[in-house]
């Protein structure tokens, strides 16, 4: 079991260094998805109720922080200069060639900017971000990064 955990300590830390690496090259943050920690702990939770993680085997200690710690990064998003950095485990970015139309949905809020941006790809998925900040400055940061093939479409909620 203990060979079992170094491998997948190898692999989520590679994970974790490469979402980190994404994380940190964001220009324009979204906001912070606190499910992806909501989720981790979850499935940990699950693991030691249905006996699948034992408290007393090697490794487990780190294998649990690697976890956490992968689910902590997980939750930033936003744009990076080559792609969107989205929340989730299975896909952590979005190059710009992928995308083909960002929908932008203004969300009446009285006290600050709140947009929800959905970008669809080309093979039809669709990510969810959102950010405190107006739709021009979201705009902008796309057309300063993306192809001009993208399809910008701009909504209000009401």
């Amino acid at each position: 079991m203990a060979s079992f955990y170094l491998i997948m300590d190898a692999i989520l830390l590679g994970y974790t260094c490469y979402s980190w690496y994404w994380q940190a090259n964001i220009n324009l943050r979204g906001h912070y998805r606190s499910s992806s920690i909501i989720w981790a702990i979850i499935f940990i939770w699950i693991g030691f109720a249905w006996q699948l993680l034992e408290k007393g085997d090697p490794g487990i200690a780190i294998f649990l922080a690697i976890i956490l710690l992968m689910s902590i990064i997980d939750g930033f998003t936003g744009f990076a200069s080559k792609r969107v950095v989205v929340s989730g485990y299975f896909r952590r970015t979005v190059p710009y060639s992928e995308i083909a139309l960002v929908t932008l949905i203004k969300v009446p809020n009285p006290k600050k900017n709140a947009v929800i941006c959905i970008i669809t790809t080309q093979k039809n998925r669709q990510y969810y971000l959102q950010f405190s900040t107006g739709v021009a400055q979201i705009v902008e940061t796309i057309k300063s990064y993306a192809h001009n093939s993208i399809r910008i479409e701009i909504q209000d909620i009401l």
